[in-house]
């Protein structure tokens, strides 16, 4: 197995650029928006190619929001503003956020809830069930499709089932979010939340999601399948987070759970669990090249599929992902279920404080190819090891390196001692020849996993600073340069003391027209300097926010009057001293802003225009000559013009004697 270096190389040029720790010695904070995934880290390192859904294209690894604008930098804490970042636009569709590839970095502060489930109700009031006129509620549903009563075990339809299905997309139009391409959307601190969401990365490259728990993707309205096993299930729709038809994902440093609706908690309907949830990572529709590192699945029942049937063979030769150093904990099934996909399970943990609704852990699908190495399984008082792993039409599972309770177990061997057909103890694919990867040695998983997977356990932030920026002071220097308020000057902010930022934007009249990258070297003064040009006459307010993965601060309104930004009043003269009809018409700005375009009119009518070059606050003179005019008189008005308007001379008579 080779070494990686590259992970060498990655630690020792952030080094160049970070503390490496506090004042305290403590590790310094992390600002997670900037980072990418190192190379060799799993599939979604690859470059090379790949064809979600049957689409080819190109992988060149994840870097996520990493090359984001600093206009398109965020710091989110209600689920509004976390909707609006990921469309690019306040109030955008979640089509504007599925097609949205602009970098973008988003920092979640606190916890983000999308919706209440005492909000149900009022989701199905918004729906009409059509034979009785009244509004929906799952407890009609219930009563009428119970399959002990006149119903049966058919599967639902009807007004009622219609009436369902109209109310849950009346809460997916709440709780489902797409997340579009180039995108890093990462929690700060140790308390970063998103709750009641369903996160749905569709037809996307390049995303990472770091530091998050992300909870309770809560489905008021399940829908019921008499046919679905011996004895019918509930079946959810939402998946805290989905990736379908993607790229290029890193999944990292998050924690998925049911939030306050844990399995345990769930009532029982018809006999059956009433299931509000569905996975807590599924990685389904082709989606490919993904990495799932040091995150925790915890109390949940089926939790990470990859593949979404075994009816797709357009997902042969995709479905490569890599899950190493996650923590299950008390979870059902799935982590994962496979289905086509070459999957790489390295130095993870499972933990079963109790047996609970544990069925397996490893699913072993139609033509999947599963390489899995150096896992530790802690497993309850009487759990078979050969229950582990599970075979969905699956022939072949290559595993080394186990042990379960910490003595070594040969994993594949237990399931193979009772199963009706046996798994094959090969893969299709080496691990190695794709990246560079190091396992960890299997005795030191349980320890390492337990300190380092999960949300809140980086210290994310930023080295500059350790709370939000302080606010920036504006001062500007319209008129020092010529003496004239012409519509070109700079905006300056000065943070004199404070926390510093990493982005400062600039908004004029509301409007955001200029950002910028920042440095910063808390608890010294921070300056940055806005150019701004062109502007006709008129006052102009602006705004300066800063902003650090830590929050925003905005500046209070500077005002800038501009008076002088179209030209100054020229003097047209002539020297017509003999009365001939040939001349000179000199038009001279002696003071003021210059033209850049000059026109003569004569009598009306254009006889002359000529391009300028703007030297303001120097003399500005535009000469036309004229000849051959008939005796008579003249009226001539010189127009000198810029961006920000136009200037008349006054009129000059010219009356021609011979």
């Amino acid at each position: 197995m080779r070494v990686r270096r590259t992970a060498v190389v990655t630690l020792a040029a952030a080094a160049l650029l970070l503390p490496a720790t506090t004042a305290h010695g403590s590790p310094a904070p992390v600002d997670l928006g900037r980072e990418v995934l190192p190379p060799g880290d799993g599939w979604a390192s690859y470059a090379g190619p790949t064809a979600p859904d049957g689409k080819p294209t190109v992988a060149t690894g994840t870097t996520g929001g990493a090359d984001a604008a600093a206009a398109e930098v965020y710091v989110v804490d209600t689920w509004q503003e976390l909707r609006d970042a990921l469309a690019g636009a306040p109030g955008g569709s979640q089509t504007d956020a599925r097609r949205n590839v602009v970098p973008r970095i988003i920092y979640v502060h606190g916890t983000i809830t999308a919706f209440e489930p005492s909000a149900c109700e009022s989701f199905g009031a918004q729906v009409t069930v059509s034979d009785t006129g009244r509004p929906f509620r799952m407890a009609d549903y219930i009563a009428h499709f119970d399959p002990a009563g006149p119903w049966g075990r058919v599967k639902p339809s009807g007004p009622l089932e219609d009436a369902r299905v109209a109310a849950a997309a009346v809460q997916a139009a709440q709780t489902l979010q797409h997340v579009g391409s180039n995108v890093t959307l990462v929690g700060v601190g140790d308390d970063a939340r998103i709750v009641g969401a369903s996160l749905r990365i569709r037809d996307a490259h390049n995303v990472i999601v770091r530091n998050l728990t992300i909870a309770d993707a809560y489905d008021c309205f399940p829908a019921w399948d008499p046919t679905d096993g011996t004895a019918g299930n509930w079946n959810s729709a939402y998946d805290n987070v989905s990736v379908w038809t993607s790229t290029s994902v890193w999944v990292d440093h998050n924690t998925f759970d049911d939030g306050d609706h844990p399995h345990s908690a769930l009532p029982t309907v018809y006999g059956r669990p009433f299931e509000v949830h569905d996975g807590l990572l599924d990685l389904t529709h082709g989606s490919d090249l993904v990495t799932v590192s040091y995150n925790r699945f915890q109390d949940h029942d089926k939790t990470e599929l990859i593949g979404s049937s075994d009816s797709r063979p357009q997902d042969r030769g995709q479905h490569r992902v890599t899950l190493h150093h996650n923590h299950w904990i008390d979870i059902g099934q799935r982590a994962p279920r496979v289905r086509f996909g070459d999957v790489h399970l390295y130095d993870n943990l499972y933990t079963q404080t109790t047996e609970g609704l544990f069925q397996y852990y490893w699913g072993a699908g139609i033509e999947s190819s599963i390489v899995a190495e150096n896992n530790a399984f802690e497993l309850a008082p009487g759990v078979d090891p050969g229950r582990i792993i599970t075979r969905w039409a699956g022939s072949q599972l290559l595993e080394r390196g186990s042990t379960v309770n910490g003595q070594p177990t040969d994993l594949l061997a237990a399931f193979n001692a009772t199963a009706p057909v046996p798994l094959a103890p090969t893969a299709r694919w080496n691990p190695a020849d794709v990246y560079d990867y190091t396992l960890d040695p299997v005795r030191d998983v349980p320890a390492l996993v337990r300190a380092q997977a999960g949300a809140g356990v980086l210290r994310s932030g930023t080295p500059v600073a350790t709370t939000a920026p302080g606010v920036a002071a504006l001062t500007d220097d319209n008129g020092w340069d010529t003496g004239l308020r012409d519509g070109s000057y700079t905006v300056t902010a000065n943070l004199w003391w404070g926390q510093n930022a990493t982005v400062a934007r600039l908004y004029e009249n509301g409007v955001l027209v200029d950002a910028r990258w920042l440095t910063g070297t808390t608890p010294h003064r921070q300056t940055v300097s806005f150019p701004v040009a062109g502007r006709g006459d008129g006052t102009y307010s602006y705004v300066v926010e800063l902003l650090n993965p830590y929050g925003t601060s905005m500046s209070r309104p500077h005002a800038v009057v501009v008076s002088d930004a179209a030209p100054g009043r020229a003097v047209l003269s002539d020297d017509n001293r003999d009365g001939d009809g040939s001349f000179t018409l000199s038009s001279t700005l002696w003071w003021g802003t210059n033209a850049t375009h000059y026109t003569l009119y004569r009598d009306g009518q254009v006889v002359d225009e000529q391009e300028l070059t703007a030297a303001t606050p120097r003399r500005q003179t535009v000469r036309t000559d004229v000849s051959g005019l008939a005796p008579g008189t003249y009226r001539f008005v010189a127009v000198l013009s810029n961006d920000a308007g136009s200037t008349p001379t006054g009129e000059r008579v010219i009356t021609v004697r011979r």
